[in-house]
């Protein structure tokens, strides 16, 4: 399975995703103008990934600077994805960095954190880089 890697623009984040070392990573602002599309094949992957564990443990780091809703519906698809893979005695950790004073993107992820089983922890950084 070959690595996702799309470079950030103004409206869209950068995505690496490290699927043999099961570490993966959206990072920046998230607007696109067609969100099924933008994020269509990172879902499809990341659902051959978990039919075909090559680690294991897996680490989703998100590293918003801002969402739209549509992206935070893909988010919880996402986070669904993965308690399926932890679901499997696949240990998985979702890691949510928020700027510190964003108290909107903090609250988002505290509010992804109740809805799900996951090791879901909340980090407050300085910048997000």
């Amino acid at each position: 399975m070959s690595d996702i890697y799309v470079e950030e623009t103004q409206t869209t984040p950068e995505v690496n995703f490290d699927f043999r070392r099961g570490i993966f990573e959206i990072k920046g602002v998230s607007i696109p103008e067609d969100t099924e599309h933008f994020y269509s094949s990172i879902l499809e992957k990341l659902e051959d990934y978990a039919r075909n564990l090559p680690t294991d443990k897996t680490q989703m780091n998100f590293k918003f600077i801002y969402i739209n809703t549509s992206t935070s519906a893909v988010v919880a698809k996402i986070i669904k994805l993965l308690e399926s893979i932890n679901s499997v005695s696949h240990p998985v950790t979702v890691r949510w960095y928020y700027e510190e004073g964003d108290e909107d993107m903090r609250d988002l992820g505290y509010d992804f954190s109740t809805f799900t089983n996951l090791n879901f922890i909340l980090i407050p950084c300085q910048e997000i880089l």
